[in-house]
């Protein structure tokens, strides 16, 4: 058993479930099997908590997304998401989805309840609520809290004044407030409103505060980012300047979940390995990727590619200093974007954070303990120990070797249902035929 805490292996452990809890957990000697337990032989096997995607796009009463997700989560050994934006109507679903997990009548990955987007007028995204001033602001956060949203999803075009009524709503209503920050908005602004996590790194604000000559680039409009200045931006990066924009994240108990290989795709999504991806061809909806995932020549232009790949080399550098720092992170994926497949991607998304230069066992804790800190639910899930949820995953050989090894999953445990290999080998055969049809 891996304790994703202290990095500490321990061996010879036996694990009894009942219901879908750890009600017991110790050295095999001293653990009583009932007669009439499921006996599942795990030696020379690690297990670690069930794996968390942060970032995810799932409520989709739209579409047949959901249903090629889902499968595909849970033989990745997935077992609990949070999802990133919903519309109102959205809302009702995805809690309606959250209580049938809680209640054992669906085998799907725990949710964590989202928001709808946020945004300024015109709004960048369909589906998202557009506010053009400060009442409309404090309406809208209003509105989603009596919807039941688990927090206030801001949003890239909202107006500074329409911003701080958000945030000032939100504290009376005792609703956290996450997601992209503004662009009118800066970095240590937002942490010091108190914003919950900043989503992603693609955007030029998170740079600006790292940047060693951020007072000229600070007076930059919107419309003023185009890549040559783009690249001047990163060429300025300064790991002092981002050293100090940590310290106030520490401060104000600011997360980031900086979406890496989301960020990858954005910039480097013309390179030849996406498309020769098999995961392309076997789990991604076909209309999707016809009409969606090959549609940006201007962004991809040959003359940017360098600008784009220092965008990607300064991004894991600036989670490198994130994280000396002791600024929390979690492992999401932004789960319905073009070459992002569910689960497998949130793997990916641990290899980047070693890449980046955390160890293996802090790259596993942004899937596993950090979620659960975050979400208030440490005395729940997020370590494998007695009382707590029993979402699990069997591997077959030791992440804190190698991250790569969260991918050799032998069983998955899912609110206390066992699905060896044999049961995920056909979650991936159903995700395939859902894919094939959609």
């Amino acid at each position: 058993m891996v304790d994703v805490i202290s990095g500490e292996l321990k061996p010879d452990m036996t694990v009894l479930i009942s219901g879908n809890r750890i009600s017991a957990l110790d050295k095999s000697r001293k653990v009583r099997i009932p007669k009439q337990a499921q006996v599942i032989p795990a030696k020379g096997k690690y297990l670690i908590p069930g794996l968390w995607d942060m970032h995810v796009h799932v409520a989709v009463s739209r579409d047949y997304r959901s249903y090629v997700y889902f499968p595909l989560l849970l033989a990745n050994g997935v077992t609990g998401v949070r999802d990133m934006w919903t519309t109102p109507d959205d809302l009702k679903l995805i809690r309606a989805w959250k209580d049938s997990v809680e209640t054992g009548q669906k085998l799907i990955p725990q949710i964590a309840v989202g928001s709808t987007i946020v945004d300024g007028v015109p709004v960048m995204h369909p589906n998202s609520l557009g506010v053009a001033n400060p009442e409309e602001a404090r309406q809208a956060v209003r509105m989603l809290h009596q919807a039941g949203a688990g927090f206030i999803k801001v949003y890239e075009l909202l107006s500074r004044e329409s911003y701080f009524a958000i945030v000032d709503e939100a504290k009376k209503l005792g609703i956290p407030i996450a997601g992209h920050i503004p662009q009118l908005i800066t970095a240590r602004e937002a942490s010091n409103a108190g914003q919950r996590t900043i989503e992603h790194l693609a955007a030029p604000t998170i740079f600006v505060a790292c940047s060693s000559d951020e007072e000229r680039f600070k007076q930059m409009k919107p419309e003023d980012w185009t890549w040559p200045l783009r690249g001047e931006l990163l060429q300025s990066f300064s790991e002092q300047k981002c050293r100090e924009l940590a310290a106030v994240f520490l401060k104000n108990d600011t997360w980031l979940c900086p979406t890496n290989g989301i960020n990858r795709v954005y910039f480097l999504g013309d390179g030849p390995e996406f498309k020769k991806d098999n995961r392309l061809r076997r789990y991604a909806l076909a209309s999707h990727v016809g009409n969606r995932w090959f549609k940006y020549p201007e962004r991809f232009k040959p003359e940017t590619r360098p600008i784009r790949e220092l965008y990607v080399q300064k991004g894991l550098e600036l989670i490198r200093i994130m994280h000396s720092m002791g600024v929390p992170l979690l492992a999401g994926t932004d789960l319905n974007n073009p070459f992002i497949y569910a689960g497998f991607s949130l793997h990916d998304e641990l290899e980047l954070f070693v890449k980046a230069g955390l160890s293996p066992l802090t790259a596993l804790q942004t899937a596993t303990i950090n979620p659960a800190k975050y979400l208030g639910r440490e005395k729940e899930m997020g370590t494998v120990e007695e009382g707590k949820q029993a979402n699990l995953v069997l591997l077959d050989a030791n992440p804190l070797d190698n991250i790569n090894n969260v991918r050799k999953i032998g069983a998955v445990v899912v609110n206390g249902r066992y699905l060896p290999r044999e049961a995920l080998d056909k979650l991936l055969v159903e995700a395939e035929s859902i894919a094939k049809d959609k």
